[in-house]
């Protein structure tokens, strides 16, 4: 059983990784702050959920993918 604690981990882990892609143009303040915009994002989106919805693994993946999309679009645009 996947824990909204191991979503939000996953969701960390996972931006980490984005962040080394990131443009080097941005600072370190800068994606500090987009990282904590997408944890605060997914929290809000897990509060939403209902348990069933959140052992889904296929809509696990999208909300990760979409999750990680949206960052990508906040480096950007920054």
């Amino acid at each position: 059983m996947i824990s909204r604690d191991d979503i939000i981990s996953e969701v960390a882990k996972e931006f980490d990784d984005l962040l080394t892609d990131a443009p080097k143009t941005l600072s370190e303040e800068v994606l500090k702050a987009i990282k904590e915009e997408s944890i605060n994002d997914t929290k809000r989106v897990l509060d939403a959920l209902t348990t069933q919805e959140l052992q889904s693994a296929g809509a696990y993946n999208r909300f990760l993918e979409n999750t990680l999309a949206q960052a990508r679009m906040r480096m950007h645009m920054r």
